[in-house]
Order: structure tokens, then C-alpha cells, then sequence
């Protein structure tokens, strides 16, 4: 009797330790999966990204990927997620509450010695008609510390409502925490104006 019963004991531990271990990898993983998606697409920042969008239908591509990043943040139950940097650097993107599900804000604010330093916006959707509709997708690359921004109108009034891209750019976070604009890859003026118009700047 005593054998049966120290083989069970010892079966049951082996399967608690194991479940155990299931779990913890796989909060691991989602934990893993929240940095991966709040940081965005890496897409973003690949060098044929923005002539891949020209050659392709730009409007079904930036669509796609913004729905992903729509349904991503909406499904999200964290508003925050924190990427350590360098030294005493550390970024952390914040999602905005909103009353309307369908627009979303996520800021990336930087700091250094835990005092907030400088902010951008990270990503934007907007619904609505013409330059009512609104987004704003980025990309940030833990290795480098850059942000890769896409800027664009899904509906362009002044263009047959296809999507009108305002600007692509690339910023960096410097060793103080401020950010900082590396390159001005694409400027569409006529549409920067109706940005400041619609007070879409961050």
C-alpha cells in the first residue's frame, strides 16, 4: 500500500510541476506578445516599405495593417507597456481612454531617472469621412531606438477619397531621452496643412 501511495504522490507532483511550468511559459509568451504588439509593426521600418506601397494598392496594404492595429489595441486589457533603454532611459506607450471604441491614441512618452522627458505620438485612428478619418502608425525598434511614423488619410477628399499619405518619417531617442527627427523620408505639404487644420498634430 505504502508503494501505491508514494506513486501517486510522486505522479501528482510531476503533473502539478508540469502544468506549472505550461503556465508560466505561456504568460511568458503573452507578456512577450504585449511589448511585440504595443512597439507596432516592424514593417514599417524596412527599407522598400513606403515604394512596396506605391507599386501595391496603398489603400487595401495601409488599411490591413491598421486594422491589425486596431483590433490589437482594442483587444489589449493593458493601457501601458514599458522598453527599458540604456542607462537610467526607459520609453513607455500609453493608450488613452476614449469613449468611442473605434478611435484610439497611444502616446510614447520617454524618461530618464523617472522624470518624463519629451513624447510623441505613436499611433492614431480616427473615423469619419474625408480629412475626418485619420492615421497614424509607427514603429519602435528596441535595438535602435528609433521610431518609424506613417502618417496618412484613409479618405482623401482632394484626391477621389484614395488614401492620401501625409508623411514618413524616422525619429530617434537620444541618450538624454529627448526625440529627435532623423530622416524626412516622404512630406506631402498640401496634406501637412490640412493636419494642422484639423489640429491633428500631437
Amino acid at each position: 500500500m505504502k508503494k501505491i501511495y508514494s506513486s501517486s504522490a510522486l505522479l501528482l507532483i510531476i503533473l502539478v510541476s508540469v502544468c506549472c511550468k505550461k503556465t508560466v511559459d505561456n504568460s511568458s509568451k503573452n507578456a512577450g506578445h504585449n511589448k511585440n504588439y504595443f512597439s507596432g509593426d516592424s514593417i514599417i521600418a524596412s527599407p522598400n516599405y513606403f515604394n512596396s506601397l506605391k507599386n501595391k494598392k496603398e489603400d487595401l496594404v495601409l488599411k490591413q495593417q491598421n486594422d491589425e492595429y486596431l483590433k490589437k489595441y482594442t483587444l489589449s486589457e493593458n493601457n501601458e507597456s514599458y522598453f527599458p533603454l540604456k542607462d537610467n532611459v526607459f520609453i513607455k506607450l500609453v493608450k488613452e481612454k476614449q469613449t468611442d471604441r473605434s478611435i484610439i491614441k497611444v502616446n510614447l512618452f520617454t524618461y530618464v531617472n523617472n522624470k518624463k522627458t519629451d513624447s510623441i505620438q505613436f499611433y492614431r485612428n480616427i473615423s469619419g469621412d474625408g480629412f475626418g478619418n485619420y492615421n497614424c502608425l509607427s514603429y519602435f525598434n528596441t535595438k535602435t531606438n528609433k521610431i518609424w511614423q506613417i502618417k496618412y488619410f484613409p479618405l482623401n477628399p482632394l484626391r477621389g477619397n484614395s488614401a492620401g499619405i501625409v508623411s514618413y518619417t524616422e525619429n530617434s531617442i537620444s541618450a538624454d531621452g529627448t526625440i529627435k527627427s532623423d530622416s524626412l523620408h516622404y512630406l506631402d505639404e498640401s496634406l501637412d496643412v490640412e493636419m494642422e487644420k484639423y489640429n491633428l498634430y500631437y
